[in-house]
C-alpha cells in the first residue's frame, strides 16, 4: 500500500502532464503547425505514462520513460523553429521537475541539457550577474526609440506593447530569436539603418545592449510578461517639458499620497493611465514618477496650485475638455476636494519608492493603517490565493491559532500540532530579539505554509514567488507588510528540528517588519536564532560547514549585500556575517531598539557599529578567514 506521501507525489507527477497538455492545446497551439502540436502532445502522453508508472511504485520504469522524453526533446530542439520551441519549453520544464521527484526516490538520471533556443520565460530574482535586464535596460530603450510606432501603435502589424507581443513578432514572422542576435530581424533592420524611423538612431552602446540581451537568451526578468512596456518604463518616452522633482512629505500634510491619492488613481484610472498596455495621451500614472512627468499635453501637476493643475481641470471637466475618468462615473466632490488639497499642500510623496506601482503603494499604506485583526483577515485571503496558485487542484486544510494561520496539505490534527509548537516558540523568539512581550510578535497573523514533500514546496516557490528555491532549503520566509508568511517542509523524523525551522522563519519575519531592514540582515538573524535554538540541527551543521567555501568564493567581502551571489551562497554569507555582528549582544540590542523606534537601517547600523554594513564586512571577512 502506498504511503500518503507517495500518493501525493504521484498526484503531483500526473499534474505535471495535465498542465503540459493544457498549455499545448491552449495558448501556443495557434502559433504552431499541426505536426508540431502532434509531436509535443506525444511527449506529454509519455509523461502521463511515466506518472502512472510512478504512482504504481515502478520508479525505474518511470525514469526510463522520462529519460526517453528528455532525449526526444533534445532531438526536436535541434531543428525547432520559434513556434515549436514555445511548445517544447513547458514540457522541458516538467521534465526538470520530474527529475526532482525521481531523485527523492534515489533514481539517477542523465543531466538535463538546456534547450538550445528555448522560448524566454519570466526569470525570477532578476538577471544573472553581468546580464542585461529587459525591465531596466531593454524596455526603456524600446519605449524611447520605438514607442510611437510599435509600443503605442502597431505599425507594420508589429507591436511591442509588452514582452509577449515583442516575442510573437510581426505578421511576417518572429523578429527575436533568443541566443541568435545576428539572425534576429530586429537587429537586422536596426543595423541596416532602416529602423527606428521616428525615435532617433540607437547609439553604439544601446545597440550592443540589445544584441547582448538577445545573445543571453532574450530573457524576461519581470513578474508578468503581459505588462505594458510603458508601465515598465514610464519615464523613457519623455514628455512635454522637464519632469517635476519628487518632494518628500513633511508629515504635516492632511492628505497622504500613499494613503489617499494612490488608491484613487488605482481605482479610477486603471486601464487608461494606470497599468495600461497603451496609455492614453502619453500620461502614465502607474507610479509617482510618471504622474510627475505628465503626458503629451505637458505636466499635469502644479504643486501648490490646484486650479492651475491640468489633472484637476480634467477631473472637473473644465475648459471644454471631456471629463475624466473617460467613460466612467465622475469622481465625487469629496474625492476631488481631497486631490485638490493634496496638490495645494505641495503634491508631496510619502510612499516607499516613487517608482513603485501605485497599486502597491496603496496596498502597503492600507496594511500599515490596519489593525491586527484587519491585517489578519487580509493575509488569510492572500494565503488562499497563494495556495491556489502554488498548488492548483489540491485542497488545503487550515488552522488558526492566536498568532498564526497554518495552511497545508496534511490533516488538521498535524497542523494543530505545528501551531502549538509555533505558539510555544514565539515568546522565546520575542525574548531573544527583545520584542515587547505585550504585543503580538508580528502584526497580523503570520501565515505558515506546510508542504508534505519537497516537490510541492519547490512548485510553490516557482508559481507564487517566481523563483527556484535552493535544493537544500527546507523553509524560507516572505515579508512585505501586506503579506507575511513562512513556507516550509516539516521534518518527517528527527532529520532536523521543527522548533529550529519555525524559529528561523519567525525571527527573520519579525526583524524584517522593523523599519526598512534589508533582507540579508533579517534572514541572518533568523538563521542565527535557529542555530541557538538547535545548534546540532543538521541544517545548522550544514550552514556552518558551507561558510568556508562561500568565503573563499567572495570577490569582495560585501558581494552578498548587493545580490551578486546565488541565493544559497548569499544566505550563508549573511548568516556568517550576522552571527559575527550578534556576538556583541549590546550592539545587537541597540540596533534592534533603534529599528523598533523607526530609525532607518543604514543610519542606525552606522551609529551602532561605527561604519556602513559594507565597511564592517571587511572586519568580518578577516576574522572569519583567520578562524577557517
Amino acid at each position: 500500500m502506498k504511503s500518503p506521501l507517495t500518493s501525493s507525489r504521484a498526484s503531483g507527477f500526473l499534474a505535471i502532464a495535465t498542465a503540459c497538455i493544457w498549455v499545448i492545446t491552449g495558448s501556443f497551439a495557434a502559433a504552431a503547425t499541426p505536426a508540431q502540436v502532434r509531436a509535443a502532445k506525444e511527449l506529454n502522453i509519455q509523461i502521463r505514462k511515466a506518472g502512472a508508472l510512478y504512482s504504481n511504485g515502478k520508479y525505474e520504469d518511470s525514469a526510463a520513460v522520462v529519460e526517453a522524453v528528455q532525449a526526444k526533446l533534445g532531438e526536436l530542439a535541434k531543428e525547432a523553429d520559434a513556434a515549436l520551441m514555445r511548445l517544447l519549453e513547458p514540457t522541458h520544464n516538467r521534465v526538470v521537475r520530474a527529475h526532482a521527484l525521481l531523485e527523492l526516490e534515489g533514481i539517477e538520471l542523465p543531466a538535463i541539457v538546456p534547450l538550445e533556443k528555448a522560448k524566454p520565460t519570466p526569470m525570477p530574482g532578476g538577471t544573472p550577474a553581468g546580464g542585461v535586464s529587459f525591465v531596466k535596460q531593454v524596455a526603456p530603450l524600446l519605449v524611447a526609440k520605438c514607442g510611437n510606432c510599435h509600443v503605442n501603435n502597431a505599425r507594420g502589424q508589429f507591436s511591442m506593447v509588452n514582452f509577449t507581443a515583442l516575442m510573437k513578432g510581426s505578421s511576417a514572422g518572429v523578429v527575436v530569436f533568443p541566443g541568435d542576435a545576428s539572425g534576429s530581424r530586429l537587429i537586422e533592420v536596426i543595423e541596416s539603418g532602416d529602423m527606428p524611423r521616428g525615435g532617433g538612431k540607437l547609439t553604439a552602446a544601446e545597440f550592443k545592449t540589445l544584441q547582448d540581451w538577445i545573445v543571453q537568451g532574450a530573457k524576461y526578468d519581470g513578474d508578468d510578461p503581459q505588462v505594458g512596456l510603458n508601465t515598465l518604463a514610464p519615464d523613457a518616452a519623455g514628455g512635454a517639458g522637464p519632469m517635476l522633482a519628487v518632494t518628500k512629505s513633511t508629515g504635516k500634510e492632511t492628505v497622504s499620497f500613499a494613503g489617499d491619492i494612490a488608491q484613487i488613481l488605482a481605482s479610477n484610472c486603471n486601464g487608461c493611465h494606470v497599468n495600461a498596455q497603451r496609455v492614453r495621451g502619453g500620461l502614465n500614472m502607474s507610479n509617482f514618477q510618471g504622474l510627475l512627468r505628465g503626458g503629451d499635453s505637458g505636466p499635469v501637476l502644479a504643486p501648490g496650485k490646484p486650479a492651475a493643475s491640468l489633472l484637476i481641470q480634467r477631473i472637473k471637466g473644465e475648459n471644454g475638455e471631456p471629463r475624466m475618468p473617460m467613460g466612467r462615473t465622475p469622481l465625487a466632490d469629496d474625492v476631488i476636494a481631497k486631490i485638490e488639497k493634496w496638490v495645494a499642500e505641495g503634491a508631496t510623496f510619502d510612499g516607499p519608492d516613487p517608482e513603485q506601482n501605485v497599486v502597491r503603494v496603496a496596498a502597503l499604506a492600507k496594511a500599515q493603517a490596519s489593525t491586527h485583526e484587519e491585517l489578519s483577515e487580509a493575509r488569510a485571503e492572500l494565503a488562499d490565493q497563494n495556495w491556489r496558485l502554488g498548488m492548483p487542484g489540491f485542497d488545503a486544510n487550515s488552522v488558526k491559532t492566536t498568532n498564526f494561520l497554518l495552511v497545508g496539505s496534511m490533516g488538521e490534527a498535524a497542523l494543530q500540532e505545528y501551531g502549538e509548537v509555533a505558539e510555544q516558540v514565539a515568546p522565546r523568539i520575542a525574548s531573544m530579539v527583545g520584542a515587547p512581550s505585550d504585543k503580538a510578535l508580528i502584526k497580523g497573523r503570520m501565515t505558515l505554509f506546510f508542504f508534505a514533500q519537497r516537490y510541492d514546496y519547490s512548485e510553490f516557490g516557482q508559481m507564487v514567488e517566481k523563483r527556484e528555491l535552493p535544493k537544500d532549503w527546507r523553509g524560507h520566509w516572505v515579508y512585505d507588510i501586506v503579506d507575511a508568511y513562512g513556507a516550509m517542509i516539516p521534518p518527517r523524523t528527527d532529520e532536523y528540528s521543527l522548533e529550529s525551522l519555525l524559529s528561523e522563519q519567525l525571527a527573520a519575519t519579525y526583524v524584517a517588519s522593523l523599519s526598512d531592514t534589508p533582507e540579508w540582515y533579517a534572514d541572518g538573524v533568523g538563521r542565527v536564532v535557529a542555530s541557538r535554538v538547535a545548534p546540532k540541527d543538521e541544517r545548522v551543521v550544514a550552514w556552518n560547514n558551507d561558510i568556508s567555501g562561500v568565503l573563499a568564493s567572495l570577490a569582495k567581502p560585501d558581494s552578498f549585500l548587493s545580490g551578486k551571489l546565488p541565493p544559497k551562497d548569499a544566505a550563508i554569507a549573511g548568516y556568517s556575517y550576522v552571527r559575527f555582528l550578534m556576538k556583541d549582544s549590546k550592539r545587537t540590542a541597540a540596533l534592534l531598539d533603534a529599528l523598533r523606534a523607526g530609525e532607518k537601517f543604514e543610519k542606525a547600523f552606522s551609529a551602532v557599529y561605527g561604519g556602513s554594513p559594507a565597511q564592517v564586512t571587511q572586519i568580518w571577512a578577516r576574522t572569519a578567514r583567520r578562524r577557517r
